[in-house]
């Protein structure tokens, strides 16, 4: 089975509107949309299934045609005046080195040396001013120059400024016509990096522009996913961590903006967030990770946590079209007992349990050994059994094959939004099931998580 593009099916959306003219902030919406949008997805939508996205730039600029053609010129243009600056994520990094003492130069990009080659990449971080409202921000640095972007919105310097390291433990950055400060105003800033490497702590030593200063300076997460085109952290650190993307509780229709923090989680060592996205995220374990490449995990080897939004039962026609059954009542209570009903399930009794306040069940399922039915596609067994009430701009979907164990977790998080939880193991022929390991290592992390 396949799926429309969703850049695709987000413009069409747009212009079945048939608007007289084209808001500036609704061509922002739909550029921001299509910068975190996946491309059609592989022909299965398993919960394994990970999204390959695009490449960003050039479906905005696609994108941008199109809606050139439809309403005209669009000018993008940064605010001419600077907001002010939020909080930084939380985290909990090694203890930062204070940082030296230092007199800054004489203006000029030429200062010291290129930045440290362990500085280079990009960095995830909380709201800053310079970010639509709620949205997370990347500090992107290379050896020679800082920028500071939306979370979801890579290549869109807001802040921008030429940097060199002075000296060891320092950075300087200078504004030489980039965008968020002044034509040379100077910053300079210490920086320390955890030991495991993986979280980058800037403290303001001395900056002229403030607004730089507030924005720059805390704690920021490296982007390790294996797929470079995506967002998420990769292989983490034991500490506490904010997602850039979903939206826990965005209801059938409304439009999608990012919402930095909408859950955060706790993990001890041996975790990575090996996807993030507007309506999904996963953790997995570290040894799991290692085997993963740009495409996903290896075939026939899922171990992992996946969380989705707004779920519905799945049309049961024959050919898991991957289509909301509007009879099934989407709460807790319904979509278990319809899972209860699925003659393709073997699933155990509800168990309650509440996560972060909110009151839900779980159940482990597995397929049962007479099922024999296959979707299309699928060379053994297999169900399809939930998908998205509406039309996420990253579309998941819940399925279990011949040799997968999952424990379903089903959230109501008030206001008839229903979150879902699955601890998935699909191993490969002939190896150990690590079902129960899974589990019993998944369940402190699911615990710690926070709804935003």
């Amino acid at each position: 089975m396949t799926a429309t593009s969703d850049s695709d099916r987000i413009i069409r959306a747009w212009l079945d509107l048939m608007p007289d003219e084209a808001p500036e902030h609704a061509i922002a919406s739909v550029l921001q949309a299509i910068d975190v949008a996946p491309q059609s997805r592989r022909p299965r939508w398993w919960p394994t299934w990970r999204s390959t996205p695009m490449n960003r730039t050039l479906v905005a600029l696609g994108a941008a045609a199109i809606v050139v053609v439809v309403a005209g010129a669009v000018l993008l243009a940064r605010p001419a005046t600077l907001p002010s600056v939020g909080a930084s994520p939380t985290v909990i990094p090694s203890t930062p080195s204070a940082a030296a003492s230092f007199a800054p130069a004489a203006s000029g990009i030429a200062v010291g040396g290129p930045v440290p080659s362990e500085l280079v990449g990009r960095w995830m971080g909380g709201h800053t001013s310079f970010v639509e409202a709620g949205a997370g921000s990347s500090l992107v640095v290379s050896q020679n120059s800082i920028a500071i972007e939306q979370a979801n919105q890579n290549g869109r310097a807001l802040l921008g400024a030429a940097a060199s390291a002075p000296n060891a433990g320092q950075l300087r950055v200078e504004t030489t016509g980039q965008p968020g400060c002044r034509p040379g105003d100077v910053g300079i800033y210490g920086w320390t990096r955890s030991s495991g490497g993986r979280v980058l702590t800037l403290t303001a030593v001395s900056d002229d522009c403030a607004a730089r200063s507030a924005a720059v300076a805390g704690t920021w997460w490296q982007m390790g996913c294996r797929n470079p085109n995506t967002d998420c952290l990769g292989d983490l650190e034991p500490g506490t961590y904010a997602t850039q993307y979903i939206t826990p509780r965005l209801a059938t229709g409304t439009p999608w903006s990012p919402l930095f923090g909408g859950i955060t989680y706790t993990v001890p060592v041996g975790w990575a967030n090996s996807q993030d996205w507007p309506s999904t995220i996963k953790l997995t374990p570290s040894a799991d990770y290692a085997l993963e490449t740009a495409s996903g995990p290896p075939n026939g080897v899922f171990h992992e946590i996946h969380v989705f939004t707004e779920p519905a039962a799945d049309t049961q026609d024959g050919t898991c079209p991957d289509k909301p059954d509007a009879s099934v009542a989407r709460t807790v209570d319904g979509l278990l007992a319809w899972l209860a009903r699925q003659p393709a399930l073997a699933t155990t009794t509800p168990t309650p349990i509440t996560i972060d306040g909110h009151p839900g069940a779980m159940i482990d399922i597995s397929l049962r050994p007479s099922w024999t039915r296959a979707c299309p596609g699928d060379s053994s067994p297999s169900a399809a059994l939930l998908t998205p009430a509406g039309s996420p701009l990253d579309p998941w979907g819940v399925g279990i094959r011949t040799g997968e164990h999952d424990r379903l977790i089903l959230l109501d998080l008030g206001a008839g939004h229903v979150l879902g939880i699955t601890v998935v193991d699909l191993h490969a022929k002939g190896q150990p099931d690590r079902f129960q390991a899974l589990v019993n290592a998944a369940m402190p992390v699911i615990q710690s998580f926070r709804f935003k």
